[in-house]
């Protein structure tokens, strides 16, 4: 495969789905969370509450996992991304500007979460007072694609948010 029908295919599954399921690990206590995502080039953003048990493993281990499939009844039907990376808080105002508009865009319901006219609770409004915004910088892409074969995976680096070097299968 080569690498730009490779780079059109991960992109096209992130955008297809919806959701990802981090995993992080903190002396030797693993830990896997399903988030929302929105894709900025490879790179995924999401919200996430500033006390939750995987935002507190970030602060003290940045190195995560990240899945993203679709459910299906046959093993053969299995296809999805593998990633290894790292968790970073968006903390700079243009990066916060530029991943809460992408992550709106794909997301518009989420906008009354934040809204001061919002006709929310004031509780719910106050949970949402308390997240913080994430992104996840994949540093590898492994796409599986069991329709191929069992087991069949395509290796994608990343290296500042960039496709590098040829796929490998792997």
């Amino acid at each position: 495969m080569i690498k730009e029908d490779l780079e059109k295919t991960v992109i096209r599954f992130l955008d297809s789905l919806t959701t990802m399921t981090l995993s992080c690990s903190l002396a030797d206590e693993p830990w896997i969370c399903p988030v929302f995502y929105a894709r900025q080039g490879f790179d995924l953003v999401f919200f996430s509450s500033r006390n939750a048990r995987h935002s507190a493993v970030f602060k003290e281990n940045r190195r995560a996992a990240a899945s993203v499939h679709a459910e299906c009844d046959n093993w053969r039907d299995i296809k999805g991304l593998q990633m290894e990376g790292h968790v970073e808080t968006i903390t700079k105002i243009p990066a916060i500007a530029r991943a809460t508009v992408t992550y709106f865009r794909r997301y518009p319901f989420v906008r009354e979460f934040f809204s001061k006219d919002s006709s929310l609770s004031d509780e719910l409004r106050g949970k949402m007072s308390r997240v913080a915004l994430y992104i996840f910088r994949p540093g590898k892409i492994l796409y599986l694609d069991n329709s191929i074969g069992l087991g069949v995976r395509w290796k994608l680096t990343i290296h500042d948010g960039v496709a590098v070097g040829s796929p490998v299968p792997a």
